[in-house]
């Protein structure tokens, strides 16, 4: 497994001559792909967003940034295809290519304009479906179903206006030209298939034929794909039209994918997982599929970027991946998905992905103290934080100790000098080396600084019609066309400076800067005018009561394209007093205190962040939490307390004037039992075999949460086992996160018997990864605690002997000896 991962781990291939292979189309030799005479196989994701977008601001398109940000974040997750529905479907919105029956929008081809030029840069091959059989917000099938008043949505398949219809749109986008590529899209061979529909479920052999037919004759070169949403679909099987069969898989699912694959390649037909749970697909699936030549294709559900301004796109379908991982469980899915992408790609060579450097986006006081808000980068997995108290050339002086994350931004500067603080921020890879650094950014001791990179309208106030966005490099461009006027405009709070770059040099074709103090009546504003290597920077100082700015390009031939803009204010939030007064928990001389238990605190008037320290001694030395930057009014340690250990808390409250220290800190409590499993987080029996594996060494097994025979209260775990041959049964949990059983004599459950004689239970841990094991006898048919000391535990005779170290244990395990039986466990705790 760990050199599965260690392919996960590896940075993308390095660039080989690209020229030939990007003008390759990718062809069907019966159920295989090629490329270049080459098999072709892959796996990689979807984003079904890249033309249209509902998680930012409502239904829009996403930005420039954030369609290169996730195409390279999937070239660096080692994928070669990509699938995205809104590249090819988007009806019935203002923003859709077609808003109304017969109308078309050309300015919605922008960002798939974009999206498709980016995959060809990047190695990419794309797989657009042309409908779907959802309502989603960029329409389907259904939309062509209302618009027609079609009585039946299914009606779409026999309904000689809908075909119609289907084929105008099909036709109106195979045949658009990308004006970055000079293609048009029928003839770029950067889109592998065409996709007839996403998870069509009711598609008709007849018009299978006729669409798979129609498409095939628009774009000869160009493969055609389709399926349903589970199982394969028998008219895209049988089908002479289609070249690829798509299944898709929640949960994922390497036997029923291996199985599917056999039975479409056994038709000549190319097989494609589609779609696929990305929170299922284990390493030992990965290695499955990257093994099974009739997978062609694997793609998960499904990936998204960084955000604009700092973070990441959020999604709750309950699929979202980012990478690295926002969790321990994600960063596991990240690396299965991509060393399947790794493996699956055997040695092809794809360009190499740029690395765009973080932008720091703003610095804001937070009662008086800088947070500081950054752009990630793709391919970052930490991030370094540095600041500068003399100018934007250093010395710097790091401010991250501990690593930090986009999940962190904005991130507390819990040291804020009181005097001007440059920063930049460093974007850093997994083995903690530089990828890229920001640009430095500074903020006054009074100041909050905000950055507009322009990527959408968000941070202004209005703009005028005739602008137009350009993609540049990492960067955009704003100008309206020559010969035309425009304005943008800014909402202001007491304005120290606004600074807008371009990239012309000189004067020629600026806009004039305006300021209202009301917001109706504008007025000329002084600005000054220097010449950078990178082009001209044009800076003003307006008036503190203004509370707008804009700038104003009057008609040019040659108008100055705007690049981004930076706003410096008062500063919003600062603190004339330190924090006020405030409690924390655990209270003085609290006991059983869970270990698992959050420490909490009221909020402190006028604090920006707090600081927890927790410590076994009364001077709070040698700390086993020390923490500061929280802002919120509690903190989970990252690592469980000790059970039945004494501890003291002190929690400090901060801002730019000062601390205060929490009413009566430092308290003492005591922790209680650690709860090891109790069986009530596992929402169904499936959750419960996925977190406890079987040993594939031993007999057969089948988990299931029993309410029945618990220990009074919830749900137990029931084990239907049969040792046969081999002598045992086991399955293995392996912690989600680490546990820390230092101050625990004893390991205590809940056990029951069937009462099959003979029958015993051994209970194994890993600690520091040495195995630990203890056999008991399971006699009581009514259920009984057991309270297995933990210095009773010894290593197995085939594992590597070592002292006991609870501190650090990673997995549990059980063993059910004897003949075949049933047994119940529950609530094990570590404890006293």
């Amino acid at each position: 497994m760990s050199a599965l991962l260690a392919v996960a781990a590896s940075s993308p291939a390095t660039a080989g001559p690209n020229g030939r292979t990007a003008d390759a189309f990718v062809q069907r030799d019966g159920s295989t792909l090629t490329l270049q005479g080459e098999p072709f196989r892959f796996a990689g994701t979807n984003l079904y967003w890249l033309g249209l977008d509902e998680n930012v601001d409502g239904t829009n398109p996403p930005t420039y940034f954030r369609i290169d940000d996730a195409l390279k974040t999937a070239r660096v997750m080692h994928a070669t295809v990509v699938r995205s529905h809104t590249l090819g479907t988007s009806l019935g919105c203002a923003q859709c290519l077609q808003p109304a029956p017969g109308i078309f929008n050309e300015g919605a081809f922008a960002p798939i304009d974009y999206a498709v030029e980016r995959a060809r840069a990047y190695g990419l091959r794309l797989i657009i479906p042309l409908t779907d059989q959802w309502d989603y917000y960029h329409g389907g099938y259904p939309t062509m179903a209302k618009w027609l008043g079609l009585k039946d949505q299914k009606d779409f398949y026999t309904d000689p206006r809908a075909k119609a219809a289907y084929k105008d749109y099909v036709r109106h986008v195979l045949n658009h030209v990308n004006p970055h590529t000079g293609l048009a899209y029928k003839d770029d061979p950067t889109i592998m298939s065409w996709e007839l529909g996403n998870e069509l479920n009711d598609m008709t052999p007849a018009w299978v034929d006729e669409m798979g037919a129609y498409v095939g004759r628009l774009a000869p070169r160009q493969l055609i794909s389709a399926g349903r949403q589970q199982g394969v679909d028998a008219a895209a099987l049988a089908s002479p039209e289609v070249d690829i069969v798509d299944v898709h898989y929640y949960p994922s699912s390497s036997a029923a994918m291996t199985a599917d694959a056999a039975r479409v390649t056994d038709r000549g037909k190319v097989y494609i997982a589609g779609e696929h749970g990305s929170d299922s697909l284990t390493a030992a699936d990965a290695l499955v599929l990257a093994d099974e030549p009739d997978v062609a294709g694997v793609l998960s559900w499904s990936l998204f970027g960084h955000a604009d301004d700092h973070g990441y796109v959020q999604h709750d379908d309950g699929f979202t991946l980012h990478y690295p991982g926002d969790t321990a469980a994600m960063r596991t899915d990240v690396l299965a998905n991509a060393a399947l992408a790794k493996m699956t790609a055997g040695q092809s060579r794809p360009p190499a992905v740029p690395v765009t450097p973080p932008l720091i986006t703003a610095i804001t006081k937070r009662s008086g103290v800088n947070e500081i808000a950054w752009r990630g980068t793709a391919g970052a997995h930490t991030y370094r934080v540095q600041r500068s108290v003399t100018g934007e050339r250093g010395p710097w002086t790091t401010l991250t100790t501990a690593p930090v994350t986009d999940n962190d931004a904005p991130w507390l500067d819990a040291t804020t000098p009181r005097s001007r603080a440059w920063y930049q921020v460093t974007a850093l890879d997994r083995a903690g080396r530089a990828l890229a650094t920001s640009a430095a950014l500074v903020a006054g001791p009074d100041q909050d600084v905000r950055v507009d990179p322009l990527q959408n309208w968000a941070h202004t106030s209005s703009h005028s019609d005739s602008l137009t966005r350009t993609p540049d490099g990492d960067d955009v461009r704003i100008a309206p066309p020559a010969l035309a006027a425009g304005h943008i405009a800014w909402q202001t709070r007491h304005p120290r400076e606004i600074t807008a770059g371009f990239t012309t040099h000189g004067r020629v074709g600026l806009p004039t800067v305006q300021v209202t103090r009301d917001g109706t009546t504008w007025t000329p504003a002084k600005s000054a005018v220097s010449t950078t290597r990178d082009g001209t920077v044009l800076r003003v100082e307006p008036p503190r009561e203004s509370v707008g700015a804009r700038l104003v390009w009057a008609p040019s031939s040659r108008p100055a394209p705007l690049t981004g803009v930076t706003l410096t204010q008062e500063a919003a939030s600062v603190a004339t007093t330190t924090p006020g007064a405030f409690e924390q928990n655990p209270k003085d001389g609290a006991t059983g205190v869970p270990v698992t238990a959050p420490l909490t605190w009221t909020a402190s008037e006028g604090a920006s962040h707090y600081a927890v320290t927790v410590s076994a001694h009364a001077d709070l030395s040698d700390p086993v939490v020390d923490v500061t930057g929280l802002k919120d009014t509690s903190y989970s340690p990252s690592t469980n307390l000790r059970p039945n250990t004494a501890y003291y808390l002190r929690v400090t409250a901060v801002n730019g004037a000062g601390t205060c220290i929490a009413d009566g800190a430092p308290t003492r409590f005591t922790t209680g039992a650690l709860t090891v499993d109790g069986f009530e987080s596992y929402p169904d029996s499936a959750a419960l075999s996925s977190s406890y594996v079987r040993n594939t060494g031993g007999g057969p097994v089948s988990l299931s949460l029993d309410g029945e025979h618990a220990d009074g209260e919830g749900r137990a775990l029931r084990a239907a086992y049969d040792p046969g041959a081999p002598g045992y049964v086991g399955v293995i949990r392996s912690l989600p996160v680490p546990q820390d059983w230092g101050g625990a004599r004893n390991l205590r459950l809940w056990a029951k018997s069937d009462g099959t004689e003979g029958q015993s239970l051994t209970v194994q841990f890993v600690a520091a990864g040495i195995y630990w094991e203890k056999t008991v006898p399971l006699t009581d048919t009514d259920g009984t605690v057991l309270t297995l000391p933990l210095a009773d535990f010894t290593n197995p005779p085939w594992a590597t002997k070592g002292p006991l170290d609870l501190t650090h244990v990673t997995q549990t395990s059980f063993y059910f000896n004897g003949k075949a039986a049933t047994a119940w466990i529950d609530s094990i705790t570590a404890t006293d």
